[in-house]
């Protein structure tokens, strides 16, 4: 959502490291307090402010992450700052507050969206509201103890318990209360282009939760509050709450390339490659190195307690003067010894597709029904991307035992030939703003199901490799790009197949009209149509494959001639057919949902008569005495086939006959089941 993200940095070198953490990221700019010194929050905005209008940059939505802090509470990430600890799943706590925070609707005007990069607040996103001109803040009902702590917001009326928007009355920092709700700041404040024009002009100096909120009371602009009913923080504050929030057993290793002896209560981090064969460390020591530029590792041994802080050991190790001489590429060099790992599951659609690709879907808006599942017991795509020494990119494919380093940057701008087995990986590199020579990656990637299936697998595959490049499960941004991906491909597509894999379990996906499509996203019951499934479903591979953009085309060129507007009545029945397949879904109705898939087989082979063939047809007729609904996934033409029985004893028989007479020798039934969950990655 956000077209540029802004953090703010203390001074030149830690504004160094933060460029290092995030090269090779497109959109993101990072900004130093002007004079090697602190100017607060409203300072920074100020600055970036300035700092962009110079660079005659205008975004529609900017996002200022404000990261000028020390992290003396937590020195084993004094060189990286509080916004880029991992967090549970590897990635730092910036990619989630990006994340998280783009789910917030502002407005189509845009704006300026300010946070704080050390803590991720988390509370109903879509209940906020951005709409009145001027600055908005968002605040949520607390006690006294929440209000002594923090900022408060002050209307003239209570609005009850649900979310609402105010104008503010007054800001109070910390105030001394006993008793009462009060309206807790969040530290969330968007800010619309007007009001940031005229900030530029500004002081650059003062906290823009202190001093800017009595400018704002004073009439400098509009000045609302959108209170929402609860709110929960992540934080970390401290070495010891690393490990209560993070560790594991009462210990916390990230980027530690050596043996580990550690006693409990330990952090430890950044050691690099061959410094230490092993590590020993009694109850309560923590280790940090900390590359410094001319050679060698400094060693910070510290307890878990210190603060480095408020106790003078910031000053006796003299690590104001370590921070500014931090050699970040060394850094970054030793940290990159990881990966990251998504792992995807495949979907079948049960009515609805086509519908969902443009350009039907940006005239009529989008509705599909279907399920994300698992095969064979295992999720089907899978992609590893580890960083490498030098400058290439090395592809794997492991389904088809064939690789490929790629040394040139021609060599990876080449990506329009769908025909060319790593035409997709390198189409992820371009859409992800990857620079060739930037690093280097060794990129792995497996889809383990017949090709040709209709089961989603290039769009899937697609999107696990954009969501392994950036390290996100931003689901919204992944599905965007993988349609970007597609087009540079020159495949095309829908964004059925890859929000299938992407969101678990079953679901009813749809937009609106509209060139930019955004996909919604309303889940079913999971455990009923598991169940029905398991007892009646059946998955079969005919054995004959396909290629979907051949059918895809004759599909688009049939829509775009509409004869007797006979095309768009056939788009109405489809998003018909999903919309009775939610409604049995819900309604724990197997026949309506018989009857929607069968409805959307009919329509299918309606649109495009390439949708089935004589083989194909000769199997239904062979099992349909058994079959409630029957349908190829996806496109048709061959690949799965997807089967509800009348019941158990059916299916039974439809396995009995196919497994006797199977149409070619790759001709199987694959079990699968329900996948809840979705895509899931790893940061190892």
């Amino acid at each position: 959502m956000f077209d540029m993200t802004i953090i703010t940095a203390a001074n030149a070198a830690q504004a160094g490291g933060y460029r290092a953490q995030t090269d090779g990221r497109s959109n993101i700019m990072v900004v130093a307090d002007p004079g090697g010194r602190r100017v607060g929050s409203l300072g920074a905005t100020v600055n970036a402010l300035r700092k962009l209008h110079k660079a005659g940059k205008r975004p529609r939505c900017v996002l200022v992450c404000h990261s000028g802090g020390d992290a003396r509470r937590t020195p084993g990430y004094a060189t990286l700052g509080k916004a880029f600890i991992p967090l549970a799943d590897g990635r730092p706590m910036f990619d989630h507050i990006v994340e998280k925070m783009s789910q917030l609707r502002l407005p189509k005007s845009g704006g300026l969206l300010v946070v704080s990069g050390d803590v991720l607040p988390q509370f109903d996103y879509a209940s906020a509201d951005f709409s009145q001109s001027g600055v908005t803040g968002v605040a949520y009902p607390d006690g006294p103890e929440e209000a002594r702590r923090h900022g408060v917001y002050v209307t003239s009326a209570n609005r009850g318990k649900g979310a609402f928007l105010a104008p503010v009355a007054d800001f109070r920092q910390k105030p001394d209360v006993s008793s009462g709700l009060h309206l807790i700041d969040t530290g969330v404040m968007f800010i619309d282009w007007k009001t940031a024009d005229k900030m530029r002009s500004l002081p650059i100096a003062g906290d823009i939760y202190d001093e800017f909120p009595k400018m704002l009371l004073k009439g400098f602009a509009p000045f609302h509050v959108n209170v929402v009913p609860s709110c929960d923080f992540f934080h970390i504050g401290s070495t010891r709450e690393i490990v209560q929030k993070l560790g594991k057993n009462g210990i916390y290793v990230d980027a530690a390339h050596c043996e580990l002896e550690l006693a409990g209560d330990n952090v430890v981090t950044n050691i690099p490659p061959n410094k230490y064969k092993r590590i020993s460390l009694a109850k309560g020591e923590c280790l940090t190195c900390i590359p410094v530029r001319g050679g060698g590792w400094h060693e910070l041994r510290y307890r878990i307690d210190d603060n480095f802080k408020s106790d003078g050991l910031w000053e006796k190790n003299g690590m104001s003067d370590l921070m500014k001489r931090v050699d970040y590429r060394r850094l970054m060099s030793a940290r990159n010894h990881r990966s990251v790992r998504v792992t995807m599951p495949v979907r079948i659609d049960l009515a609805g597709g086509w519908s969902d690709t443009p350009p039907i879907c940006q005239d009529n808006g989008g509705a599909v029904a279907n399920v994300a599942v698992t095969l064979d017991g295992e999720r089907p795509i899978e992609v590893t991307v580890t960083p490498r020494t030098d400058k290439y990119i090395k592809i794997v494919s492991k389904d088809l035992g064939k690789r490929r380093i790629v040394k040139t940057e021609a060599e990876l701008m080449d990506h329009s030939d769908p025909t060319d087995w790593c035409a997709l990986v390198k189409s992820a590199l371009a859409v992800t703003g990857f620079k060739f020579g930037s690093r280097g990656l060794d990129i792995t990637i497996c889809a383990n199901l017949p090709k040709g299936s209709g089961m989603g697998t290039s769009s899937i595959l697609g999107a696990a490799t954009v969501a392994a490049l950036l390290g996100s499960d931003n689901h919204a941004k992944v599905g965007e790009l993988t349609l970007q991906l597609e087009r540079e491909m020159n495949t095309g597509g829908g964004w059925q197949d890859q929000f299938g894999g992407l969101e678990g379990g079953a679901k009813l996906l749809t937009s609106k009209p509209g060139a930019v499509q955004r996909v919604k996203c309303e889940r079913l019951d999971d455990k009923w149509l598991g169940e029905l499934l398991k007892e009646r479903g059946l998955l079969y591979f005919t054995g004959q494959k396909r290629m979907a953009r051949n059918i895809l085309r004759k599909v688009l060129a049939f829509y775009a001639e509409n004869p007797h507007n006979f095309a768009k009545t056939l788009v109405k029945s489809l998003k018909r057919d999903a919309l009775k397949a939610r409604d049995a879904i819900l309604a724990h109705d197997a026949d309506a949902l018989a009857q929607a898939v069968n409805g959307y087989w009919r329509d299918k082979k309606l649109l495009d008569p390439g949708s089935t063939n004589d083989r194909v047809e000769g199997m239904i007729a062979r099992i349909e005495k058994w079959c409630s609904a029957v349908t190829l996934t996806g496109a048709g033409g061959g690949g799965f086939m997807f089967i509800l029985a009348k019941d158990a004893k059916s299916a039974k028989l439809i396995r009995k006959e196919l497994d006797a007479n199977p149409p070619s020798k790759f001709s199987r039934f694959y079990d699968f089941a329900l996948d809840e969950d979705g895509m899931q990655i790893t940061c190892r």
